[in-house]
């Protein structure tokens, strides 16, 4: 009986996580470039798998076996669909990889594409305020006499000048991490690198004039909540079924 409390009360534990993943999806479903987290399960053997029937738990119920709980939650890196801006500092990224930032501490990466030009000119996150890094790992400093501002797809930003020359400044630094999941959600739409990154040289186009989406689909990730609030409800259920039971069986078996 104890068992089955445990095992349930594990589940609405693990359904709770989930539930927690899914709401924090669902607001942020029109965030630019946000990417989805999903909670992942793993199974447990049975006490009967493990001990062969026997009734003996090595450190108690607490360590009992069964059931599920979340292993880990992983970031989607998946493309997100592509939003026209027709912002002349608006760029998205069309394959893998991340922008190059400094948020005046560290280096960090984005895929978040909505630039601006600061008070200095130098080239920086809308929303943040943070120095885009170049290629080569320094700021972007951008002319105010520049009459336009075209970015190739290889991120190469060029300045048209009053008499009509195309002057090159710099390249969007565009990384990715030699590990896809060594990196790790820091807020503000940054990630913070675990390991080794490496230039992207080809496979990824920037598009200027558009941003990237969000990957969070509403009506999948809906339903996903829809389904583990039925699973945590069910578990409790199940909590409040044993429990009583078990009140019903000490209460019988008193002299």
């Amino acid at each position: 009986m104890l068992y089955g409390l445990y095992l349930s009360a594990q589940g609405a534990q693990a359904r709770s996580t989930q539930l927690d993943v899914v709401a924090n999806n669902l607001a942020n479903a029109d965030t630019t470039a946000f990417k989805r987290d999903l909670a992942l399960f793993q199974s447990h053997r049975s006490h009967d798998q493990e001990y062969g029937g026997s009734a003996y738990v090595p450190g108690g119920l607490s360590d009992s076996t069964g059931g599920m709980t979340i292993a880990e939650t992983r970031t989607d890196f998946g493309q997100g669909g592509l939003e026209k801006t027709g912002g002349t500092l608006d760029v998205a990224l069309a394959g893998p990889g991340f922008f190059r930032v400094n948020n005046g501490s560290e280096e960090m990466l984005s895929r978040d594409g909505r630039f601006a030009r600061s008070a200095d000119g130098d080239l920086i996150t809308a929303d943040g305020g943070f120095q885009v890094l170049s290629s080569e790992g320094t700021a972007i400093r951008l002319n105010s006499d520049s009459t336009a501002i075209e970015i190739g797809d290889d991120g190469t930003i060029h300045e048209r000048t009053a008499d009509g020359e195309l002057l090159a400044v710099a390249r969007l630094g565009i990384v990715a991490p030699e590990d896809q999941n060594a990196v790790q959600k820091a807020g503000d739409n940054l990630y913070r690198p675990l390991g080794n990154v490496r230039p992207v040289e080809g496979g990824t186009r920037v598009v200027q004039g558009f941003v990237e989406g969000s990957g969070v689909n509403p009506v999948l990730e809906t339903m996903r909540m829809i389904e583990a609030s039925r699973g945590f409800e069910t578990n409790l259920n199940m909590i409040k079924f044993q429990d009583e039971s078990l009140a019903r069986l000490l209460t019988a078996a008193r002299p």
